[in-house]
């Protein structure tokens, strides 16, 4: 971009204050009380209530399904839509496959991770 100078610069800014229109802080509050229109907010829940036994056998389920998780040692409780995972895992990963398969359940509200890691006796 290239800078006006002298007379360019003078005629540019002549321009621009004579096309400007002044504005008064009476004016500004003035504006300000016109009435505002109203927000209405609306929102939805996401997950619909679904029974616990229901949320239980749907997590059993879904881990017994998944192809890279070993479900034989981990027991799940689901009360009032909480999921509490408890039992063994021989890999930290399968901790949090675990978690992750719970979570993704439609009517799960949170899931309690109380698994624990099998020492490998190294």
């Amino acid at each position: 971009m290239r800078r006006l100078a002298g007379p360019a610069r003078a005629a540019l800014l002549s321009t621009l204050a004579c096309c400007a229109t002044p504005v008064r802080a009476d004016d500004a509050a003035a504006a300000s009380q016109s009435p505002l229109k109203p927000i209405v907010v609306t929102g939805k829940k996401f997950a619909p209530d679904v029974p616990d036994a229901v949320l239980q056998e749907r997590v059993e389920t879904t881990m017994r399904a998944d192809p890279y998780f070993f479900d034989e040692h981990v027991t799940v409780t689901v009360k009032n839509g909480v999921v509490i995972l408890e039992g063994l895992v021989f890999d930290a990963w399968d901790i949090v496959t675990a978690t992750r398969i719970a979570r993704k359940i439609p009517g799960v509200k949170r899931v309690f991770n109380d698994i624990e890691l099998a020492d490998s006796g190294d």
